[in-house]
């Protein structure tokens, strides 16, 4: 596997120069992303499975053999569905909050280790970095609800935002605790 590494570095430095670091850094994102995501959209498909039989109907049988090509046509579903941004709403706010809240749980994958010395990121405080990025969450919440220049969204915005903060802290004095003994 080591010689395989090499080997794509050096054609990789060879054909892109200067701009390999950055392409290889692209290149584990997405190598770590994509097997992510698809873990979500089939856990999501499962999991509608399981209320369906829970609920004595048909869950998502559809597309595809036994539904399972269904996740895929959702992810077509949502990037080709057109957004509609409200009248009054500040578009710029309303588009940029649903990736602020999306990518601090992207990014705390950055530090999680897949083997021995083997992560995107080796940082030394791992830990902290996690909890310091998904508590950034909380911005995309408030700015989803302030842009949508409703006070009804921005109420519903404070409350979940405010839930959020109190999960934080309980696993906060939760860990300061665990940590004393």
């Amino acid at each position: 596997m080591d010689d395989f590494l090499n080997l794509l570095t050096s054609t990789g430095s060879q054909l892109l120069g200067p701009a390999w670091p950055i392409a290889w850094t692209l290149i584990k994102i997405i190598a770590v992303t994509l097997p992510l995501m698809g873990c979500v959209a089939y856990l999501t498909l499962w999991e509608r499975k399981m209320i369906g039989w829970m609920h004595v109907r048909i869950g998502p049988n559809r597309v595809g053999p036994a539904g399972l090509l269904q996740p895929i046509a959702d992810a077509l579903k949502l990037l080709l569905k057109e957004i509609i941004v409200p009248a009054k709403a500040n578009k710029a706010l309303f588009v940029i909050a649903p990736v602020m809240t999306i990518m601090p749980a992207l990014a705390a994958w950055s530090v999680i280790p897949f083997g021995p010395d083997k992560a995107l990121a080796n940082v030394n405080a791992g830990l902290l970095f996690v909890m310091a990025i998904t508590s950034l969450e909380v911005y995309g919440v408030i700015i989803a609800g302030w842009a949508s220049n409703s006070k009804y969204a921005f109420l519903g915005a404070m409350r979940a935002s405010a839930q959020m903060v109190f999960d934080d802290l309980s696993l906060y004095y939760c860990w300061n605790w665990y940590s004393a003994y």
